[in-house]
């Protein structure tokens, strides 16, 4: 990622003490709120961290009865590399329990949250869920969705993060980063579509037929080979690759296993006839092409062993990543003659008599599997296929990644030789078993690492795979109509101020009183959409001091995106070496569609305005009665102010909107409201529509969880369109 350039911000004191008047709400009757449920007992905090010449090793550790055991300390163990004792330099019970989701009482789904913060340790299970188009084809694609979607929807806990990745061929933005966010996961799998190639016992069948009509002389049709074989190869490159990548990809994640999950018919290569290292030459000496059949032959061999050196790649990348693979078959229980079904869309009562077709097909299907049990059991993890028991897998994968030791150390005598370095985990106590991987691949650039400039640590910040705990952050993002078709968006960060006591401590005269801050939108490529980054000085007067100290600073930015999906990375880093990041997913919505569009919904409080802000973002100060703020917990004593921008796309013809603000309570009691009637020829013509800005006095409400619904609907005549909605989740303590 290109390095943004050093932006000096000013700080200024941003205190909302004077709002405007606002329209008298209409107040229903109160009940009182259900109670917010406990929260589970937290793990401790996870430094997600990258060191060459660390070596992280899980052990699951059961009793004779195969119960996990729980009561081990770091004594309790000992380690082997090679056979020679390693030192345990880092240890730990992970221990994840399975959180539902926690929506409002009269909700049907859970509130998406606006606000993204890594204040709290992560406590969940990491997953990767790769879609192989590569090898599934077209007709199954159903198939997959449909497994897919059932571990999402049954299996993804609450406190769990997941991403999905398409393996394919073709470049597309169907991926999705790793979030919790159901709906996106869904939409994500919602996009797949199978390209798997016809089966190759077939087109070997058909090239057979084609040599015996022809009448070539000397050559026996059943010397026939793969007239696909260089495209069948490609793909199966590309799904290795893309593992691969994903496996590297999470090589800086520490303290958690792991999971790739794949869901694929397997690689349809025949990969039990490879020639090693070498070379396919095209042509004979004279320039005249040789034999199909004969090219083909060594071409499937040459092929093959490329493969082969591939999945040795990707099965050391997962080692030096701990991540371990679990292939799902969507299947279920194959035979050959449903492949072949399939395959040709043959019915089932299709007399079947190519018998050398049918063996062709059950040898496919064979090998296919095959190299699923293979990716599984090389990285540790688990093969479900041949069964349509997707669930007892499921819990399977659930339960490998919910309870574990972490053991970790720096080998005695490390080695940059690219081998395998086997380990050894024993257990001290009688009667226990314990699995731990085997070993690992050592890097054979590690020198070269070890050497390498040092990384901007803000940038290194937004970089990682996923968010970094150490400084408490918190973000929110707010949109509105940019230039020509392109949306603004306005990232509020705001930072825990008891966490700069460092850099606030620092002299005023040094350049070590500062905070560093970078931040990006990823688009579904993986490509850098927008960047930027900020400094915020700290050299401030004594009382600004105190006041970053007791409520924290905020930092209000903005920067253009086209309409689209993204996820946003902001990261902070103070030069004492204290630093933290947020990711969060990104949907920038096109105001120019729909009759009615409302803009996510900007909060601001009196009590947040004593929160020392900058704002890099011009129009905002002119709109907004105070600094729009993240927090979602306000006291009794607070004072509320929400905004939000209307937009008309149908001025063109007189009408009228209804815009409203609704509070409700746990159980769906209307416990605020306050409505608005615009004309349309009253609309802003500049800014496509209606501003709207509301006070909500919470000494009015009684502590507990609401959600605030902002809402439009247009008039035209008599007739009223669907109200299009915007959802806040809050609290008051």
């Amino acid at each position: 990622m290109k390095r943004p350039g050093l932006i000096g911000v000013s700080l200024f004191l941003f205190l909302a003490t004077a709002w405007p008047a606002a329209q008298q709400p209409q107040t229903a009757p109160q009940t009182p709120p259900a109670q917010t449920p406990a929260q589970a007992p937290a793990q401790p905090r996870l430094t997600f961290r990258v060191d060459t010449n660390y070596i992280e090793v899980d052990a699951v550790v059961t009793d004779s009865k195969g119960a996990f055991v729980r009561s081990l300390t770091q004594n309790d163990f000992e380690l082997f590399e090679d056979g020679k004792p390693q030192e345990i330099g880092t240890f730990g019970l992970v221990d994840i329990p399975l959180e539902r989701d926690d929506k409002p009482l009269f909700a049907k789904s859970p509130i998406e949250p606006d606000v993204a913060t890594n204040e709290k340790d992560f406590e969940g299970r990491i997953y990767v869920l790769v879609l192989d188009a590569n090898h599934v084809p077209a007709q199954d694609s159903f198939m997959v969705k449909k497994t897919a979607l059932e571990f999402i929807n049954r299996y993804l806990g609450a406190n769990d993060v997941a991403a999905v990745v398409h393996a394919q061929t073709t470049a597309m933005d169907f991926n999705q980063e790793f979030t919790n966010s159901r709906p996106r996961l869904r939409l994500a799998v919602d996009k797949f579509a199978g390209e798997k190639l016809g089966s190759r016992a077939l087109a070997v069948q058909d090239q057979a037929i084609q040599r015996a009509d022809a009448g070539r002389a000397g050559i026996d049709p059943r010397d026939a080979k793969d007239p696909n074989a260089t495209e069948r190869a490609a793909r199966a490159n590309a799904t290795i690759d893309t593992m691969e990548k994903v496996s590297s990809r999470m090589s800086g994640l520490r303290g958690r296993r792991k999971a790739v999950i794949l869901i694929s018919e397997g690689l349809d290569f025949n990969l039990d006839d490879n020639l090693g290292a070498g070379v396919m030459p095209a042509s004979s000496s004279d320039g005249v092409p040789r034999d199909p059949i004969a090219s083909n032959s060594f071409n499937e061999a040459y092929h093959a062993s490329g493969i082969v050196e591939r999945m040795q790649s990707m099965y050391e990348a997962a080692s030096r990543s701990n991540v371990a693979i679990y292939t799902v078959d969507p299947r279920g229980v194959a035979s050959e003659l449903d492949t072949l079904i399939r395959a040709t869309g043959m019915p089932d009562s299709f007399p079947i008599q190519m018998g050398s077709v049918t063996a062709g097909v059950r040898e496919e299907l064979r090998r296919q599997i095959g190299t699923l049990r293979s990716f599984a059991e090389v990285t540790g993890g688990l093969a479900v296929v041949g069964t349509n028991d997707f669930a007892t897998g499921f819990k399977k994968i659930v339960d490998d990644n919910s309870a574990y030791y972490v053991l970790g150390y720096r080998p005695t005598q490390p080695k940059a030789d690219g081998k395998f370095h086997n380990i050894n985990v024993r257990l001290k106590r009688p009667g226990l078993q314990v699995r731990a991987r085997r070993g690992y691949y050592a890097r054979k650039d590690a020198a070269t690492l070890a050497t390498a400039p040092a990384v901007d640590p803000a940038i290194e910040l937004i970089n990682s795979p996923m968010a970094v705990g150490g400084l408490g952050m918190r973000t929110t993002l707010t949109m509105e109509k940019g230039t020509d078709a392109k949306v603004r968006v306005q990232p509020t960060l705001e930072i825990a101020g008891q966490l700069l006591a460092k850099a606030l401590a620092a002299d005023v005269e040094t350049t070590g009183n500062r905070v560093d801050i970078a931040f990006v939108a990823i688009d579904q490529l993986g490509k850098v959409a927008a960047s930027g980054r900020k400094s915020m000085d700290l050299a401030v007067k004594p009382e600004s001091r105190k006041a970053i100290a007791e409520h924290g600073l905020r930092l209000v930015t903005e920067f253009e995106l086209m309409p689209g999906k993204y996820q946003f990375r902001i990261g902070a880093h103070e030069p004492s070496g204290n630093g933290g990041s947020v990711f969060t997913d990104l949907d920038v919505p096109d105001f120019s569609r729909g009759a009615i569009v409302v803009a996510p919904v900007t909060l601001m409080s009196a009590r947040a305005g004593r929160t020392p802000t900058s704002i890099d973002a011009a129009g905002l100060p002119k709109v907004l009665p105070g600094p729009p703020t993240a927090a979602r917990v306000f006291s009794l004593d607070d004072t509320l102010a929400i905004y939000t921008d209307v937009y008309d796309n149908d001025l063109d013809r007189p009408h009228r909107v209804d815009i409203d603000a609704i509070v409700r309570g746990d159980d769906g009691t209307v416990a605020f409201k306050v409505s608005e009637q615009r004309d349309s020829k009253d609309a802003d013509k500049a800014r496509g529509g209606y501003n709207f800005l509301a006070k909500i006095p919470l000494q009015d409400l009684r502590p507990g969880r609401y959600v605030l619904t902002v809402q439009a609907k247009s008039r035209i005549g008599d007739a009223a369109e669907k109200p299009v909605a915007k959802d806040v989740e809050f609290a008051i303590k």
